[in-house]
């Protein structure tokens, strides 16, 4: 994996076209920020994440508007959007739109995150950039705006969240995020993030094509393969893995070393090299495996998680929850429909 995150030019189509359309010269913007016109004509093609850095800086001191990545996030152009996220938009729900989205998140942008998870009477989408050098105001107020006018769009005003975290200290144009928000604002918080009522999850999504979705979702897989290649070492680590989960317990980088005919220090230090762990790929490897039993229905959740190597069936339910939003009977059902 490159140590250098990149981005999808969804991510900055609408920013860059933007201020074409408000008069900045096309050369200036090109030479300033990185990113060439022709780059947004591949829908595929993906730039650093300094180059949106520096879009943001630029369009800031072009328009004098701090509040220009808010009003850019808060509209919606159907034909700027990601293959993400016109995967995400067919889906039937609003929950599975966005466990769609998330999984396939890092298409869209490698230097953050987003999750998901349930609490009480709410749900809340978080948004977190990797680490705490790559936080980019700008971007995360684009993220946290688009995220809503999205939703907004699939279902209409049903979407009103009950408030906003941030991670960052209350700006002095606070109004405009009163006014694109229109919910309770939280500022210098742990995570980024919008909590909502836990029943627009159920929410259905109009003029869904269960067709459109088939074929976005599997070029958006193809995408994800592209960007994160396994090298030969992850593959083996990860055969080792699945021909072993059932004893995961006693299962370790030292046993995985071994198998591999080489020194624990030797794989860690190839796996750190790559942004991997030991304990990621373990994870990775028991959510596939779980997904792929609990859609093909043939074994009982209480066996699949002896299966997985898990200790108890609550604890595998917890896990499985983490990784999806969802427990193992609401993903097996999900699936059946």
């Amino acid at each position: 994996m490159n140590s250098s995150p990149t981005i999808s030019v969804s991510t900055v189509i609408d920013a860059y076209y933007t201020l074409l359309e408000k008069g900045i010269d096309k050369q200036f913007l090109e030479d300033k920020s990185g990113i060439a016109v022709s780059d947004l004509e591949d829908p595929d093609a993906r730039v650093s994440f300094s180059a949106l850095d520096n879009l943001w800086s630029i369009a800031i001191d072009y328009t004098g508007d701090p509040t220009f990545p808010l009003q850019v996030g808060n509209s919606v152009d159907p034909n700027r959007l990601s293959v993400v996220a016109q995967a995400s938009f067919q889906c039937e729900t609003i929950l599975q739109g966005l466990l769609k989205y998330i999984g396939f998140f890092s298409i869209v942008n490698q230097a953050a995150s987003m999750s998901f998870y349930e609490e009480g009477e709410t749900a809340t989408l978080a948004f977190r950039f990797e680490s705490p050098e790559l936080y980019c105001i700008p971007e995360m107020e684009r993220m946290m705006s688009s995220a809503l006018a999205r939703c907004r769009y699939l279902v209409g005003d049903a979407m009103t969240p009950r408030r906003f975290n941030f991670q960052h200290a209350c700006p002095e144009y606070v109004s405009s995020y009163e006014s694109v928000f229109k919910a309770s604002l939280n500022f210098d918080q742990e995570e980024s993030a919008i909590v909502f009522d836990r029943s627009l999850l159920d929410t259905k999504i109009k003029h869904r094509n269960p067709y459109l979705m088939n074929v976005m979702t599997s070029y958006a897989e193809k995408l994800l393969q592209n960007i994160q290649p396994s090298s030969e070492v992850q593959k083996s680590v990860r055969v080792f893995i699945r021909k072993h989960l059932s004893d995961a317990p006693e299962m370790d980088v030292k046993r995985a070393a071994k198998a591999l005919n080489m020194s624990r220090h030797t794989l860690y230090r190839k796996l750190k090299k790559e942004d991997v762990s030991f304990q990621s790929l373990v994870e990775q490897v028991r959510r596939e495996e779980a997904e792929v039993h609990l859609k093909d229905n043939k074994i009982s959740i209480s066996e699949l998680a002896y299966l997985l190597g898990f200790s108890e069936l609550s604890a595998f339910s917890r896990a499985f929850k983490r990784w999806t939003g969802e427990s193992p009977a609401q993903y097996r059902d999900r699936a059946k429909g």
